[in-house]
């Protein structure tokens, strides 16, 4: 068998279709999941959950992501 490794497997990823999907699935999750506390806070109540969303988003962006030292390969493991 043939290596098919590819050399911009990560921004390939990152730029797919799918990998865009889940991302918008994730944020709109954070949304629904703070859509209470979002509609009664003041300014700077919704300015500190803009922040923990944004952490919780870049937590979770994290586990999405293959380590930096993967190696990607143009064939989709079964």
């Amino acid at each position: 068998m043939k290596n098919q490794i590819v050399s911009d497997g990560a921004q390939r990823l990152q730029s797919s279709p799918e990998f865009q999907a889940r991302l918008r699935e994730l944020r709109q999750s954070l949304q629904s999941r703070h859509a209470a506390e979002w509609s009664q806070a003041g300014f700077f109540r919704r300015q500190v959950l803009r922040w923990q969303m944004a952490v919780e988003f870049r937590r979770e962006r994290r586990k999405l992501v293959p380590s930096v030292h993967s190696l990607y390969s143009s064939r989709i493991a079964a």
